[in-house]
């Protein structure tokens, strides 16, 4: 048993895993992939870092329903009865983490030219405001639907991409959402100030705005690529962008060589890239593969949190959002 142990962590070690300490993990522990390091550190109390991010990962499951009740509207169906008692099962008897009411959803946003472009493509996405301090503006993408054919379309866009006029939500999230997204900000000189010069959005007053975009699975490598390839006015300006990312169990999908530079050399400096996930989830093991060929320690700096909120579940059960959120709100919580 311990030279079997032994080898495990040798294989480890080579992988950039942190050796021994990536093979047991308490479910109340985090572990932290530093980029500027390249493996796991030891692991640390998960209420530590959830603290900061289950806000985001509350707002990543929420996008889910709301996509799934505007697709009943759309069918002319029935909203589903059981959606609530739903809820409550999925989080061990508790009600979901809901958003903070800080969080206030734009209106009119998306258009309605660029809403039916989005439907027609399987897109899905809110966008969130605080304009309490510390304000911030969050894009919220809507991940993979599994009876939703164009999702799947995006999720193989590394081999169909190639195909002569394809397009797929990547495409959209860069060339139109990212442009109606700056418009919007652009055109409310009342509420934002906007500097072709300056890559941070400002109130009125000066004071910073952060831009944030968030996802899971589908929507996690969709919220990468919106940073990628946020909208600037001219190839050289250097305006707003995006300065970090949150991606839970994201897809190793995010159109990085796809995105047009300029701008994507100054939307990825300085961006921070925190790919936030369940041990054992199905994706996992695509990520640590691509992750190791790609390794970026800054412009972007991309981070990589693993949880082990329930150590029984399969693979697939790992992926699930709404669990992820569920144990990122009660580790957030037992912080205090």
């Amino acid at each position: 048993m311990a030279a079997k142990r032994t080898i495990l962590c040798s294989l480890g070690a080579l992988l950039g895993l942190s050796g021994c300490a990536s093979f047991n993990q308490d479910r109340h522990e985090v572990l932290v992939r530093d980029p500027t390091i390249g493996h796991y550190g030891e692991p640390v109390d998960a209420s530590t870092h959830a603290k900061n991010q289950w806000a985001y990962a509350a707002m990543s499951d929420a996008v889910y329903e709301e996509a799934r009740l505007r697709s009943y509207q759309d069918q002319g169906k029935a909203l589903p009865v059981d959606a609530a008692a739903l809820q409550v099962q999925a989080c061990g008897g508790q009600v979901p983490p809901q958003v903070p009411p800080e969080w206030q959803v734009w209106r009119e946003f998306p258009s309605q030219a660029l809403s039916q472009a989005m439907r027609r493509e399987g897109l899905y996405l809110v966008v969130m405001e605080r304009t309490t301090p510390p304000r911030e503006i969050v894009v919220v993408f809507e991940g993979t639907n599994f009876t939703e054919l164009p999702d799947w379309g995006a999720n193989f866009r590394w081999f169909l991409r190639f195909v002569p006029g394809y397009k797929d939500q990547y495409t959209l999230t860069a060339r139109e959402v990212s442009k109606e997204f700056f418009d919007r900000i652009r055109a409310l000189p009342q509420q934002y100030q906007v500097s072709d010069s300056d890559p941070v959005l400002r109130s009125p007053q000066g004071e910073p705005i952060r831009i944030v975009a968030t996802g899971h699975s589908l929507g996690g490598g969709l919220a990468q690529h919106f940073a990628y390839t946020f909208h600037q006015a001219s190839p050289s300006s250097t305006g707003p962008k995006v300065s970090e990312v949150f991606a839970f169990d994201p897809s190793p999908v995010t159109g990085w060589f796809s995105a047009d530079d300029p701008p994507r050399t100054h939307n990825a400096s300085g961006l921070v890239i925190n790919r936030i996930f369940e041990h054992g989830e199905v994706l996992a093991y695509v990520r640590l593969l691509t992750s190791r060929l790609a390794v970026s320690a800054k412009d972007p700096a991309i981070w990589e949190y693993r949880y082990n909120f329930d150590p029984r579940a399969n693979i697939v059960r790992n992926h699930s959002m709404r669990s992820l959120a569920c144990g990122l709100a009660k580790a957030a919580a037992e912080a205090g």
